[in-house]
This record gives structure tokens, sequence and C-alpha cells, in this order.
């Protein structure tokens, strides 16, 4: 596996530039598409991951990665549908994979497999079958036991954490979220360290934790995604920060805030607190529709809302 390209997809350079070369594995293929849907992409990678479902030759193993690769980037822009099925389609292809050990970076067809059911998983929360999400979840941890791979565990701690929030249970949502933050920071990769921080900070905003210190973490988390180039980040951090702000009793406010205040209360002349924030997250939203080819600019466009869940990669 190219190093370069595991700190793009996987590691502390989320943001770095990567393209597809001449005569470049298919893996390294997929790490290039993984790591430009986190950049929000997500046209260059669809061509990428379709290329890879197509393409002969392609292992039944990367071709099931690619598949649910290109679910969660539909999933995100609130194509739940359009995801569902291409996690089938991975589901498929993985079960395909001739065995292989368990690979420790989540390559293998395994991982592929624990992956799909996930994916599956999330898209039964976010079209509200808790039933089957459970069910789903549960049979993606009975096969991710004793697998070596860190990154499908941190995946499965978020949609845990987000079907007991569907289930109104804040409380059983923040130790899956904590757990998926701490593997994550243990592991280096800073795009699943930030996701799992919002995620996090949301269970704990609606389980009752302190507004000010969750929306701190919410600004931080939403900067650092900022600067480096997660966009699909930003916009839910900054989304989370307004909605915690406009749910606080008495009004709460930040550093940021103050300077915003004393600076002609935010440079683009809005009010500062959770209006600035929503504008912000939707000036991203914006750039990531730009970034779209058409199927993912008509799932936008479709969508529920400002696609209120969070991506699931």
């Amino acid at each position: 596996m190219n190093h370069v390209l595991r700190a793009a997809a996987f590691g502390a350079h989320p943001g770095a530039a990567v393209r597809v070369r001449p005569g470049m594995p298919d893996l390294d293929r997929w790490l290039v598409a993984v790591a430009l849907g986190g950049q929000g992409r997500y046209a260059a990678a669809a061509a990428v991951l379709d290329d890879l479902l197509a393409a002969p030759g392609v292992s039944p193993a990367v071709a099931a990665h690619a598949a649910v690769t290109l679910a969660s980037h539909r999933r995100q822009l609130g194509g739940h549908a359009a995801a569902r099925r291409l996690d089938a389609v991975g589901l498929r292809r993985a079960a395909a994979a001739p065995p292989e050990p368990p690979d420790a970076e989540g390559t293998d067809a395994l991982a592929a497999r624990v992956d799909a059911l996930v994916g599956l998983a999330a898209d039964a929360v976010g079209t509200g079958a808790v039933g089957q999400a459970q069910r789903l979840l549960d049979t993606a941890a009975d096969a991710m036991r004793g697998h070596p791979a860190w990154r499908p565990a941190v995946r499965l701690g978020w949609v845990r954490a987000e079907l007991a929030l569907l289930r109104g249970d804040a409380t059983a949502a923040v130790a899956p979220a904590r757990e998926a933050l701490e593997l994550a920071q243990a592991r280096g990769s800073l795009r699943h360290e930030l996701k799992s921080r919002i995620v996090h900070a949301v269970a704990r905003a609606v389980a009752g934790g302190g507004t000010g210190e969750l929306l701190a973490e919410l600004d931080s988390a939403g900067d650092a995604a900022d600067r480096a180039g997660l966009l699909p980040l930003v916009w839910p951090a900054r989304y989370a920060a307004a909605d915690v702000l406009e749910q606080a009793p008495n009004g709460v406010s930040t550093a940021n805030d103050a300077a915003a205040r004393t600076a002609q209360r935010s440079a683009n002349g809005l009010p500062s607190d959770a209006p600035r924030r929503r504008h912000a997250g939707t000036a991203t939203v914006s750039v990531i529709l730009g970034r779209c080819d058409p199927v993912g600019r008509r799932l936008m466009r479709e969508g529920p809302g400002h696609l209120a869940q969070l991506p699931v990669t």
C-alpha cells in the first residue's frame, strides 16, 4: 500500500493533493477516491469508484470497498436509497472474494463486508428503520470480532451512537462515540478523529452536557476540518454548533463570538452566534455542490433539509 495515499485516506494528511496515475494499482486508486471524497471532491471520487466497479480484473475485495465508499458519498449527500443499493453491491462483492488474511489497514474482503453492513445500518438509521439498523450492527459486530482493523470499528461506533440518538437515548450514544474517538486518536487518522469529535460532542450535547464546552469543541473541530480541507465535516460541525446555541436556555458564546462582535459583528455582516455558524455551514454546502457529479447534485437538491446525517466513511 502506498504510504502517502494511506496518509491522505486514513492518516495524518487528509487534505493532500491526490490523483490517479497511469499504472496505479487498484487498491491505490481506491485510496485516491477515499481521500477525494473526504475533501468533498465527489465528482472526481465517483469517476474513480465507478471505474473500479466496472473494470474487468479488479479484485472482489477492492470492488467491494469501492461500492461501499461510493455508497458513503451518496449517503453524505442525502441519498439513502442510492447508498443502500451500493452497500448491497459491496456486500455481494465481498462475499464473492476468495479467503484472505485479515489486514490491519482494513483493506481485505472481511473488512469490506463489515463496512457494507455498517453502511447498510447507516442507511437504515437515515430512513428511521430502527430494528433493521440494530440487526445489521449486531451482524457487523459479530463479523468484526477478532479482526485487527481499526477503521471498521470506528465506523461501527459512529452508527451505534447515531442509532441511540434516533431512539432518543442520548446517554447510550455517548459511550460508542467516545470509544470511536479514542480509537481514531490512537491510530492517527485526522479525518476519523474529527468526525468522532463531532459525533461525540453531539451525543453529549443531546445528553445534556455543558453547552459552553461543547460549543467550543464543535467550533474547534469545524475549524480543524476547514484547515485540513475536509469540507464534508465542516458543515455538520457548523450546523451542530448553531443547534447547540439555539437550544441553550440562556445563550452561550465563545471567544470567537466576542472577537466577531468586536470586529464588525462578523466579517459578512451577519449577527454572531448561531446565524453566523449556520451561514458558514450553508456556504460550505454550496462549495460541495459545485464539486459533485450530476447524481450527487440531484441527491443534494432532493435530500432532506441540509443533509442532517454525518458522513460514515
